[in-house]
């Protein structure tokens, strides 16, 4: 299957998704702020990210879509250091660096519905002692998850990384489409989804368990 196929699955809700997604927003709590980065030239799939989030902001009137386009060394894309388009930036009532790059089709759809929820809650609904092993963490982590549309386990791994960045300002997260983003997928050695890399050098291979990326992520600053 093509990204092009999964991609038609998502960007035309039929009406029963529309009903559960909206019925899912109803745990929105407080307001999310839905940062879209594009480009009008040479960006395959910026129009129908953009298609795909307004669609979601249609169904609660709680979700503000902010569109950003040009450069992205300048205003709110150098500030929260965007670094391809398209890109979509989640905020609720804190700033958040929260990122998907790429558009979340196919099996993400559910990760970006997921996370907008948890941005509006600023919390995350994980054991409350990987909570707090998560706030304790006190240097900057970043964390690139790359992920296909057909993969079924890439989005638990997806909102788990952006889960981490809610509960802790210090931590950075990324879903990187890797059909969309082959020079990282090159450069990453990304053979399989979902592949997790956090600070560059530790690595994830497939979904793992909170507990478990609570330890990589220990293991990260501990070296």
């Amino acid at each position: 299957m093509q990204i092009q196929d999964v991609l038609e699955m998502v960007v035309e809700m039929d009406d029963a998704t529309r009903e559960q997604v909206r019925e899912l927003f109803n745990g929105i709590v407080n307001d999310v702020k839905v940062h879209l980065f594009l480009e009008e030239r040479d960006c395959l799939y910026c129009n129908d990210v953009k298609d795909m989030v307004e669609q979601l902001a249609e169904l609660s009137d709680m979700i503000t879509i902010v569109e950003h386009k040009g450069p992205l060394d300048t205003g709110e894309a150098k500030e929260w250091g965007v670094e391809h388009h398209p890109a979509i930036v989640l905020h609720g009532e804190d700033k958040y660096n929260v990122k998907f790059y790429g558009i979340p089709a196919g099996h993400e759809f559910g990760a970006l519905v997921g996370s907008i929820i948890d941005v509006s809650t600023g919390t995350a609904p994980l054991p409350p002692d990987v909570i707090e092993d998560i706030v304790s963490i006190d240097k900057p982590i970043n964390i690139k998850v790359f992920v296909t549309p057909q993969c079924p386990y890439c989005p638990d791994m997806t909102r788990l990384a952006h889960q981490a960045s809610i509960l802790n300002p210090l931590i950075s997260s990324e879903m990187i489409e890797s059909l969309e983003f082959q020079e990282l997928t090159t450069k990453y050695s990304v053979f399989g989804v979902p592949k997790t890399i956090i600070n560059e050098t530790t690595i994830i291979d497939g979904l793992s368990s909170a507990e478990m990326f609570v330890e990589k992520l220990f293991e990260v600053i501990d070296n």
